[in-house]
């Protein structure tokens, strides 16, 4: 059933607000980063989670509202990049 649910129209829709979500977040989170002092943006660890937050927020969000469901799609993977039966 979950592999049904994640091929419906609905999970994509979710997928990608959730996407839209993520990049509203990664706004935020540059946002408050550059309005942090300078000394204090240039040192710390508030300022290096914002940059962190800010970073993964913004790439799952092009991921997910670029591809939504089809972001679990299988791929055909080269005979060379294989594992191989030894």
């Amino acid at each position: 059933m979950r592999a049904a649910w994640l091929r419906s129209w609905r999970a994509d829709v979710a997928l990608r607000v959730v996407g839209v979500v993520l990049g509203c977040v990664a706004h935020a989170a540059f946002g408050r980063l550059l309005a942090l002092p300078a000394p204090a943006r240039a040192v710390g660890a508030g300022a290096y989670a914002l940059a962190a937050l800010g970073f993964l927020s913004a790439s799952a969000a092009c991921a997910l509202a670029i591809f939504g469901k089809h972001l679990f799609d299988q791929i055909e993977v080269s005979a060379r990049w294989r594992p191989r039966g030894d």
